[in-house]
């Protein structure tokens, strides 16, 4: 969606572009793509031989609709409450213990590989249907799922763009600056230590 792209994501606070991923773009692509399976039952119906063609569309489809799921479980559930965490602790007016364990990049790791597969799934679709082409004979519902799925597919790759470029990299600041706090204070207090 062009409306966004004035915006500089770069300036937004951590806790925001959370909110924004989940409340916008979560949502709308949960919702998109239940409406472009449904219309696209409504294609399936409205032809007497289906093509080899909307077979191979429709079962794409169905991974797409799959694979973002599984792209936004593993962010709503694994990084985002992660990444939350992170920043209560950050926060904290005086630093807390943290373990240095990396998690934010392993679990980055996996979800750009979500986010290749994604993009492969669209690609496909993408020449299975000449660029979200109708063809001439195109009844209006399978030209609107068409335009559906273009606006989808448009929709998407800026979100995992703004994923990449600036979620990602604000998260990884984010958890060194939390691990150096931590480990700063760590060897402040064995300075400070004395026995007994």
């Amino acid at each position: 969606m062009s409306h966004f792209r004035h915006i500089n994501f770069q300036w937004i606070r951590e806790e925001d572009l959370l909110d924004f991923i989940e409340q916008k773009h979560h949502a709308y692509s949960r919702n998109m793509l239940e409406l472009i399976a449904r219309n696209f039952q409504s294609v399936l119906k409205s032809y007497r031989n289906i093509s080899e063609e909307l077979n191979d569309t429709c079962n794409i489809l169905l991974q797409l609709q799959e694979q973002v799921s599984k792209l936004i479980e593993m962010e709503e559930c694994s990084l985002f409450p992660f990444i939350r965490k992170l920043l209560e602790v950050n926060n904290e007016p005086e630093p807390l213990r943290f373990l240095n364990v990396n998690l934010t990049g392993s679990t980055i790791r996996s979800i750009r590989d979500e986010h290749s597969r994604v993009i492969a799934l669209l690609h496909s679709l993408r020449k299975l249907t000449n660029n979200y082409k109708a063809p001439d004979d195109a009844s209006e519902i399978h030209k609107l799922v068409l335009a559906e799925l273009e606006e989808f597919d448009q929709d998407f790759i800026q979100h995992l763009h703004r994923e990449k470029e600036y979620l990602f990299p604000k998260i990884i600041s984010l958890e060194k600056r939390v691990v150096q706090r931590s480990g700063k204070a760590s060897m402040d207090n064995q300075a400070n230590w004395s026995p007994e």
